[in-house]
């Protein structure tokens, strides 16, 4: 089973505008990219990928895997208007939209720290989290998104737990819900006196 972890982010004052040009410049390549694609008429990665790799490395100035994560963005937007049945809708990405962060431009620094990419080069930003995620935070795989809500940064960070039931009940407990009409359950003749 799949869990979302929300884990808050702590800019300074020098870091948050960095953060949010870097998010602006995200979502531009990624709005660029869903044009270049929708007008094309293609919608997977490779295609995409081969008609707006170049130019969004070289207008946005992104790194190589934020080219490729925001074109992943667009083929992920794409696919979910297909299947919402609007095909005929070029998507377009706000800006202050998620930014989807993988392995490659993203490390935890321990517990408390996280390294990020951003038009600024690596930045690393204090983390805080509760009790719940803390218990979860060493599953963490794969890619975070970085959101901003509310004025407050934040990386949601996908993990992966185990479908069992964390104890078996060895009790049980009954519960009266004050029914009535019961309806027996066998077949069993019970005879009359008369």
């Amino acid at each position: 089973m799949k869990l979302t972890l929300r884990l808050q982010l702590l800019p300074d004052a020098e870091q948050t505008p960095v953060l949010l040009a870097t998010m602006e410049r995200f979502n531009e390549a990624a709005s660029y990219a869903a044009t270049v694609a929708f007008e094309a008429g293609v919608r997977s990665q490779p295609s995409i990928h081969k008609l707006a790799y170049r130019e969004i490395r070289d207008r946005f100035g992104l790194s190589a895997q934020m080219a490729v994560r925001a074109i992943g963005k667009v083929v992920e937007a794409l696919a979910s208007l297909r299947a919402k049945g609007e095909r005929d809708t070029c998507p377009a990405f706000k800006p202050h939209g998620a930014v989807t962060y993988d392995e490659r431009i993203l490390g935890f620094k321990g517990l408390d720290k996280v390294s990020l990419w951003t038009l600024a080069g690596r930045m690393i930003l204090p983390l805080i989290y509760g009790e719940y995620q803390g218990e979860r935070f060493d599953r963490i795989k794969g890619q975070c998104d970085l959101i901003y809500r509310g004025g407050q940064f934040f990386l949601y960070a996908t993990v992966d737990v185990p479908e069992d039931a964390p104890i078996e009940p060895t009790d049980w407990l009954g519960v009266d819900l004050g029914v009535v009409n019961l309806k027996p359950v066998s077949d069993v003749h019970v005879p009359r006196t008369v």
